[in-house]
């Protein structure tokens, strides 16, 4: 008992600190700054921030700038930052740098009446393509 009691503590101890890694440079360097996505009548903007030590992003929804800006923390998963849903606030959301463009692929989440999530197979994933700006 004692045994099991130490080799339990020793994993929680080393997934605490795997938690705790910081962000890789290059994918830091790839991910942070302004990115934006333009259509016809309007422009989409984005800002990805990354505070040294910490093991997410800052990612901050300008939008078009008419309504207040929100900003979330995004986990790195692999070489994606994911957002998870969150009823109420935003869908779930994937971006990922391809050839120094940020693809930001959406996937709308639908909850039920005790809150719970959803999944469906008929849920359409949305991709748009930002390119980085000059600040």
């Amino acid at each position: 008992m004692k045994q099991l009691v130490i080799v339990l503590m020793v994993l929680v101890a080393k997934v605490a600190i795997a938690q705790r890694r910081p962000i890789p440079e290059n994918i830091r360097s790839a991910f942070e700054g302004t990115w934006q996505y333009k259509e016809k009548y309007f422009t989409n903007t984005i800002k990805i921030h990354f505070e040294p030590g910490k093991p997410y992003a800052l990612f901050t929804d300008i939008g078009t700038g008419v309504a207040p800006s929100k900003t979330f923390k995004v986990p790195l998963k692999g070489n994606l930052l994911v957002l998870q849903a969150v009823r109420n606030q935003n869908d779930h959301l994937e971006m990922e740098i391809i050839k120094g463009k940020l693809y930001l692929r959406s996937k709308p989440a639908h909850w039920d009446e005790k809150g719970n999530r959803i999944s469906s197979n008929h849920d359409q994933q949305e991709q748009r393509i930002f390119k980085r700006v000059k600040e």
